[in-house]
């Protein structure tokens, strides 16, 4: 009965943000920087309610003020669809994501009206189109997810960052802001071997049945720490950013 109720809590609010965000690219067909400005705010507010839905409960540990900067190029650990949700109950925020995702029902769809910016990195010139607009956002002050593992994965003990999409902070000279995102705890239980895939989601699992086993637990526990940002210079670039990046977030999970 809960998992019920919450798919269809769920489902509706997806179908009003979709509503939302259609209306906003309606009214500000013209004006891309407002557009996706209040569409990043539709997504904060989408989060809010979404993890309150699923009882998904947020710690945060870290740097305070983050929260109120703009055009931050947010990187962190990726283990499961539900990152994307809690980091942007934490920040207004747009998405950048694989390809495929662009053809996934629902979500594909989701993803489409919410100005999320899908990466092919088999092609270098629309790689090159993608950073450059990935640049532009956040030039104009739009905090910007990227999830440099390129896929999820079930371990939090170290993750390898890809470094292509680092480039578009250095041409908005955008600071990196890395963080983690650590599950600790299911149903009151510390997350563990036993349990840790009612979250993870990773490999060949299936989404629709993992989406309703997850949607049956009663609340989950969630801890983000923010990590010193890391300052753009004239000595910087990709790989180094991807480094640094990558040793941060690694040295946290680690700890």
């Amino acid at each position: 009965m809960i998992k019920g109720l919450k798919a269809i809590l769920l489902f509706v609010f997806i179908l009003a943000f979709i509503f939302a965000c259609i209306l906003l690219q309606c009214l500000f067909v013209f004006f891309r920087k407002k557009r996706v400005y209040y569409i990043s705010q539709a997504i904060h507010v989408f989060s809010l309610i979404a993890v309150s839905i699923m009882g998904i409960k947020i710690k945060i540990k870290g740097f305070s003020g983050l929260q109120n900067k703009k055009g931050m190029f947010l990187v962190t650990n990726h283990m499961s669809y539900v990152d994307g949700l809690v980091a942007a109950k934490i920040f207004p925020l747009v998405f950048i994501a694989r390809g495929d995702l662009e053809k996934w029902p629902l979500f594909g769809i989701f993803s489409r009206v919410s100005e999320t910016v899908f990466v092919n990195r088999t092609s270098y010139e629309n790689l090159y189109k993608e950073i450059k607009n990935i640049s532009s956002l956040l030039k104009d002050g739009v905090n910007v997810i990227l999830f440099p593992q390129g896929t999820t994965t079930s371990s939090m003990g170290s993750v390898s960052f890809r470094s292509s999409l680092f480039e578009a902070p250095i041409i908005s000279s955008s600071d990196i802001v890395p963080f983690t995102i650590k599950y600790k705890k299911i149903n009151g239980k510390c997350i563990s071997e036993e349990n840790k895939d009612f979250v993870y989601w990773y490999g060949d699992m299936e989404f629709m049945p993992h989406l309703f086993k997850f949607l049956s637990l009663k609340n989950i526990e969630v801890e983000i720490e923010m990590l010193k940002p890391i300052e753009n210079s004239s000595q910087n670039n990709r790989k180094l950013l991807s480094i640094l990046s990558q040793e941060a977030i690694n040295a946290n999970l680690n700890s």
